[in-house]
């Protein structure tokens, strides 16, 4: 997930790099003449679902090289102009039994491709541009479903074209004099707008993409087996995955009901459990915490002075501010001229032209003034504090890897790939940051008795612990009151120390210790835990003790572990361009 304040240069600078990886290395020195255009792909495979929706499908071969464990990738083409593209991958346990998990990334338009290289995937890239075998991938126990999504992000795609990319805004510019070609780059239909801006409506598009993949894998090879309504399915997402986790899940959850009970077609499946790591769930809970954990974190960093803290945080409660102006863009979107409210889902049909104003400019005054002081006066790291801001990690960039000419023919893809896109700004401009739905979600799945499991590093600021605690302690459901009185837990590996867990039956709230953003880059032999204990029902803590009903982890009523601050070697703090005014005439009456 990109802070908005920060979007621009990230975009800016992820972007050139991208470009520039996509450019031949021996026509570096051309490159006005000479540009790398994947080839088209002819050797593909088709499989059409029940619903008439083609997938096409590749064995690249490559990251899993483990014997026998085959991976499958291509595109979903749910309509002439909707192409998504997936990387499957079968467990190297079972796979004609183990349960069948999606992961999803945030962003919004960060590509699912992240987890699968940084984090939870069969492979991790090297300095040399290989791929290095990961003891600790998630498809040690599941099969695993990696797509881009929405439809725009990585190597999804609308529409294709040859030319480049705005690296301020993330807009696609056809071939031209004033926009010379750095690629064939995925877009948007319409150009640079695109049809999905709203986490409910990447759900439903999602589903098909799901559904349609439901029907076919199992085609692809046998050792699958049949995808029967007893297997498992297991939803886990990162950062924005507080919006998508819930919100697809519960849309997931109520469609599989309609294909249960016959109403209407499709392939159903076990719908087991929902894991969310670092994610932002509600703004209106979690924005409090964005000062709070700046200074009074537990690695004892103070980010920014008192001066700073102090803003922060009269900015979120002040009059009109960010608190202020998340309901009025909730009561607006209800009808409700009192401003007292009780929070509903906001739906596509009530985001009018006033209504979408009114939620934008809320989302852009608590990511300007409540997030953002810290990027402009820490000089610390987005997505760990204990790191600088131009932080070094994870490390050579995966991008560098996809578009590497062999890799594209192997995964069957036919544009460049990017990171860069203008998914982030169409969400932006929904108010959809800000919307109360995906908490409604996560009581409404509580209340079904899927099991939930959140995890959060303890260094990342962006989605930092703090706000996670306090969404866990906020939700309303059946079971609430019990959840609150549990205590934290040692969260133990091999007799490690990772982290401390609240749980109380299928709902549980873990605090990974030393772990920034991307837990399972940082902690992946706990982050595998936490994992399978998710997926078979047992205790976080331990994974020693099956998990009833009632059960309630035993312990303080806080997390308390604290780390020895170490001071950084070097730090970034932003400079501010001084703006360049027309000289002062005068003016004669």
């Amino acid at each position: 997930m990109f802070a908005k304040s920060l979007a621009a240069p990230l975009l800016a600078f992820l972007s050139v790099v991208l470009h520039a990886d996509a450019v031949s290395k021996k026509h570096w020195s051309k490159r006005g003449e000479y540009v790398y255009l994947p080839k088209e792909v002819q050797d593909y495979k088709t499989a059409t679902a029940p619903n008439n929706v083609t997938v096409r499908y590749k064995n690249p071969g490559i990251c899993e090289t483990t014997p026998g464990v085959n991976s499958y990738s291509g595109y979903v083409d749910l309509a002439p102009n909707v192409h998504v593209f997936y990387w499957f991958f079968e467990s190297r346990n079972n796979p004609a039994k183990d349960p069948f998990t999606l992961w999803l990334n945030g962003g919004p338009g960060s590509d699912s491709l992240i987890g699968l290289f940084e984090e939870n995937g069969p492979c991790t890239i090297g300095e040399n541009l290989t791929t290095v075998y990961n003891p600790y991938s998630w498809n040690n126990v599941s099969n695993m479903l990696y797509i881009s999504q929405p439809v725009g992000t990585g190597f999804s795609y609308q529409k294709q074209g040859v030319g480049s990319l705005n690296s301020w805004s993330g807009d696609f510019h056809y071939n031209s004099t004033e926009w010379p070609a750095t690629g064939r780059w995925p877009i948007l239909d319409p150009l640079n707008y695109g049809t999905i801006d709203t986490t409910d409506l990447a759900a439903v598009a999602a589903w098909h993409v799901l559904q349609a993949l439901l029907a076919t894998i199992p085609s692809f090879d046998a050792k699958l087996g049949a995808l029967s309504p007893a297997r498992d399915f297991n939803l886990f997402t990162e950062s924005y995955g507080g919006h998508y986790g819930p919100a697809f899940y519960s849309y997931f959850y109520k469609q599989n009901l309609k294909i249960q009970n016959g109403s209407m077609p499709g392939y159903q499946l076990n719908f087991n459990s929902l894991g969310i790591i670092n994610g932002i769930i509600d703004e209106a809970v979690q924005a409090e915490y964005y000062p709070e954990f700046a200074v009074n974190n537990t690695y004892g960093i103070k980010a920014y002075n008192d001066t700073v803290y102090n803003y922060a945080k009269f900015a979120n409660n002040m009059f009109n501010g960010c608190v202020f102006q998340i309901g009025l863009c909730r009561a607006a979107a209800e009808g409700n001229t009192s401003y007292y409210h009780a929070d509903a889902p906001i739906t596509d049909a009530e985001l009018t032209a006033g209504v979408l104003q009114t939620c934008n400019e809320a989302a852009d005054m608590c990511r300007d003034n409540v997030e953002s002081p810290y990027y402009y006066y820490s000089g610390r790291g987005v997505y760990d504090i204990r790191h600088p801001y131009e932080d070094p990690t994870p490390g050579v960039p995966f991008s560098k890897y996809l578009n590497l000419p062999e890799v594209q023919q192997a995964l069957g893809v036919t544009v460049n790939y990017t990171g860069g896109n203008a998914i982030y700004y169409a969400f932006q401009n929904s108010g959809d940051f800000i919307f109360p739905n995906f908490r409604l979600d996560l009581e409404y799945l509580l209340d079904q008795d899927v099991r939930v499991s959140l995890a959060y590093g303890d260094a990342d600021y962006i989605c930092n612990w703090f706000g996670g605690q306090a969404i866990s302690l906020q939700v309303d459901y059946t079971h609430s009151k019990e959840f609150r009185l549990a205590g934290y837990e040692p969260v133990m590996v091999d007799g490690t120390e990772y982290g401390e867990v609240r749980q109380y039956g299928n709902f549980s709230f873990a605090r990974i210790y030393e772990a920034g953003h991307e837990i399972p880059y940082y902690q992946p032999l706990a982050s595998l835990a936490y994992f399978n204990r998710t997926l078979n029902h047992y205790d976080i803590a331990t994974g020693e003790k099956k998990v009833t009903a009632n059960f309630t982890s035993e312990g303080t009523a806080n997390a308390t572990h604290t780390e020895s601050f170490v001071p950084l070697t070097s730090s970034y703090v932003q400079e501010f361009p001084i703006p360049i005014y027309p000289a002062t005439t005068t003016v004669t009456y």
